[in-house]
């Protein structure tokens, strides 16, 4: 809710803590019910991740039916942990069609995030994915700690994504 307060029209909530389906959905019905009673044109979106086997978290395979059965408007797929390891080290691209897939055949927009590389936003796009999550891409030397984004690689992201487009 604070984040709704704040003048958010996403809420991201990251399913670091939950260990399985049932935890996950109840965790997200809360979240919908209260964001959406006060204002039902905020996004809220079910982020797991790809390296849940790492946290002990609810598996990434199954973040679009914890989104569908929740009420919640986007799937999400990240990295939980933070150690350079990207998306595509622990999903491969065909289990990430899948998810997106899934997640679209139920009315769900879908995200995909984590340490993801300017040579990954294609093969992301080409899947149907609606939102790519992307930090380091954007940041001096591709660092997303102590980097700082960068206007020329975001021109340069920019200008790549525009390119997929002509194809």
């Amino acid at each position: 809710m604070g984040a709704h307060v704040s003048g958010a029209d996403y809420i991201k909530v990251g399913l670091y803590g939950t260990k399985n389906y049932d935890e996950a959905v109840e965790v997200m019905e809360n979240v919908v019910k209260t964001v959406k009673d006060i204002s039902p044109d905020t996004i809220v979106v079910a982020a797991g991740y790809a390296d849940a086997h790492r946290v002990g978290a609810v598996g990434p395979m199954e973040i679009p039916k914890v989104a569908k059965d929740s009420g919640c408007d986007l799937a999400m797929l990240d990295t939980a942990v933070k150690d350079g390891k990207t998306l595509f080290d622990f999903l491969d691209i065909d289990q990430l069609k899948e998810f997106v897939e899934e997640a679209q055949g139920y009315g769900i927009k879908t995200a995909l995030a984590g340490s993801v590389k300017k040579d990954q936003l294609k093969p992301l796009h080409d899947i149907g994915c609606d939102v790519v999550g992307i930090r380091g891409a954007a940041c001096v030397g591709g660092d997303r700690n102590t980097g700082h984004i960068d206007r020329t690689a975001v021109a340069e992201l920019k200008e790549l994504c525009a390119s997929f487009d002509d194809n």
